[in-house]
C-alpha cells in the first residue's frame, strides 16, 4: 500500500485551474459560433457585446475560482492526512 499524505496546493490547483480554463474556452466555442449567426439589430447591440465579453471573461474567472478552490482543498487535505495518514491506494506495473 502506499498513502499520498502532501499535495503541492499551487501546483495542483494551477494544473486544475489550467485544465478548467481550457475546457471552458472549448466550451465557448460552440457559444460564439451560435452567437455569430444571430443577426444584430442596432438596438439590439449591447447585448451582443454583454455575451462578446461574456464569452471571454468567463475562462478566466473559472480559471481564477477553480486555482482558489483547489488551493484551499489541497491545504485541508493536507491537515487532515497528518492526522489520519492521508489516502491510501495499490498501484501495479503493468
Amino acid at each position: 500500500m502506499k498513502s499520498i499524505t502532501y499535495i503541492a496546493p499551487h501546483k495542483t490547483a494551477f494544473t486544475v485551474a489550467v485544465v478548467v480554463a481550457i475546457a471552458s474556452l472549448v466550451m465557448m466555442i460552440p457559444m460564439i459560433l451560435m452567437f455569430a449567426l444571430i443577426p444584430v439589430e442596432a438596438e439590439g447591440q449591447g447585448m451582443a457585446s454583454v455575451f462578446s465579453v461574456m464569452m471571454i471573461v468567463m475562462p478566466l474567472m473559472q480559471f481564477v475560482f477553480a486555482y482558489l478552490i483547489v488551493a484551499v482543498m489541497a491545504w485541508l487535505y493536507n491537515l487532515v492526512a497528518r492526522r489520519t495518514g492521508g489516502i491510501s491506494y495499490e498501484s501495479s506495473e503493468q
